[in-house]
C-alpha cells in the first residue's frame, strides 16, 4: 500500500514537472546574464540571428518600398512588404505579405491611412471624439506633404532605416523606423517583423482654449479581412512592450496588426492616449487617437506582422517534457518493483 502511494506520489510529481517545464515555452526570449547580447538590445543574440530578415528600400520622394525577406538556405521562406505613400489623399502605410509553403501560397494585404487632425471640444468628457456628441472645431486635411527624406542610421549597433515625412506646414510629422534585426529606438524594441513611426504634431494653430485633439486614422484592405481589438498585443506577451493596445487584421491563419502605446510625450509629459472603439461601416473603417491639448505632441504607432518570429527552444523543450512525462512514471514503476522485493 505504502508502495502504491508513493508511486502516486511519483506521478503527480512528473505531471507538476511537465506543468512548470511547460510553462517555460512560454516565457519571451529575453537576454539574460548567461546569454550573449553583444549589441545590448536586451534579446539574445542567436535568437536575433535566427529571425534576421534582408532588407531592401526601393525610394522615390513621394513613395518608398520596404521589402523585408526570411532566407532558408538560400530559399525565400516568406516575405513582407512595407509601401510608404504622401499624397493629398494623407500618409499611406501598406503591409503585404506572402508565403509559399509547398504548392500553397498565402498572402495578406492591409494599410492604414492617416488623413486628418481634428480639433474638437470634449462635450460628453470622455476623452474621445466623437462626432454626433461633440463639437467639432476645425479639420486639418493631412493633404500637402514634402517629399520623403530617407536615410541609413545606426542606431545602437543596429542598421536601420529611417524615413521623414512632413506636411508642407509643418505641423504633422511622421518618422518610420524599419530593420531587419531587433533594435532598441527611443526606448522601443523594434523586431524585424515590424515597423515603428513617430507620430507629431507640432505648434498646432487651435481655435479655442479648451479643445483638444484627435487623430483619424483609417484601415483599408482591398479583401476581407477581419478585425478585432486586443488590449494585449504579442510584444508585451513576449515582454519586449507595455501598456500597448492594438487592432488585430486576421486573414485565416495570418495576423497583422496596427498597435500603438497607450500614452504619448506632450509638452515633455507622459499623458493618457484614448483610442475611440473602432467604427467599421460600408464607407470606412476608422478610429481615431485622442491627444491632450499640447503644442509638441509624439506618439508611437506600429504597423506589423504577429507570429513570424521563431520559438527559439521550443521544440527543445516540448522534447524536454515529453521525457519528463514518459521517463518519471518508469522511474516510479522501477522503485515500486524494488520496494515488492
Amino acid at each position: 500500500m505504502k508502495a502504491k502511494i508513493k508511486t502516486q506520489k511519483l506521478v503527480l510529481g512528473s505531471f507538476l514537472a511537465l506543468i512548470v517545464i511547460s510553462s517555460f515555452i512560454y516565457m519571451p526570449v529575453i537576454a539574460d546574464s548567461h546569454d550573449e547580447d553583444e549589441d545590448n538590445d536586451g534579446i539574445d543574440d542567436s535568437y536575433e540571428e535566427e529571425n534576421s530578415r534582408e532588407v531592401e528600400i526601393e525610394y522615390s520622394p513621394t513613395e518608398v518600398n520596404i521589402e523585408s525577406s526570411l532566407e532558408t538556405n538560400g530559399d525565400i521562406e516568406n516575405e513582407f512588404d512595407i509601401t510608404v505613400k504622401t499624397s493629398s489623399d494623407g500618409l499611406y502605410v501598406e503591409l503585404e505579405f506572402e508565403e509559399e509553403f509547398e504548392d500553397n501560397e498565402t498572402e495578406i494585404e492591409f494599410g492604414i491611412r492617416i488623413t486628418e487632425i481634428v480639433e474638437f471640444r470634449d462635450l460628453v468628457a470622455d476623452g474621445m471624439y466623437n462626432s454626433s456628441n461633440d463639437e467639432t472645431v476645425k479639420i486639418l486635411k493631412l493633404d500637402s506633404f514634402n517629399p520623403i527624406q530617407y536615410t541609413v542610421e545606426t542606431i545602437n549597433n543596429e542598421t536601420v532605416h529611417v524615413l521623414f515625412m512632413e506636411t508642407v506646414d509643418e505641423v504633422f510629422t511622421a518618422t518610420l523606423y524599419a530593420t531587419g534585426e531587433f533594435a532598441n529606438i527611443n526606448g522601443v524594441v523594434v523586431t524585424p517583423t515590424q515597423v515603428k513611426f513617430d507620430v507629431g504634431i507640432h505648434n498646432f494653430n487651435y481655435t479655442e482654449i479648451d479643445s483638444m485633439l484627435a487623430l483619424k486614422v483609417k484601415l483599408e484592405s482591398e479583401v476581407e479581412v477581419d478585425y478585432e481589438e486586443d488590449d494585449e498585443t504579442e510584444d508585451e506577451v513576449e515582454g519586449r512592450a507595455d501598456n500597448e493596445y492594438e487592432v488585430e487584421v486576421n486573414l485565416g491563419i495570418y495576423e497583422a496588426f496596427f498597435s500603438w502605446i497607450e500614452t504619448a510625450i506632450i509638452d515633455g509629459v507622459e499623458q493618457e492616449v484614448k483610442a475611440t472603439p473602432l467604427d467599421i461601416d460600408e464607407e470606412e473603417t476608422k478610429v481615431y487617437l485622442n491627444y491632450p491639448r499640447g503644442n509638441e505632441i509624439i506618439h508611437d504607432p506600429k504597423v506589423g506582422m504577429a507570429d513570424l518570429l521563431s520559438r527559439t527552444g521550443i521544440t527543445n523543450m516540448i522534447f524536454i517534457a515529453a521525457v519528463a512525462l514518459l521517463t518519471i512514471p518508469g522511474l516510479a514503476l522501477l522503485f515500486r518493483k524494488r520496494n515488492k522485493k
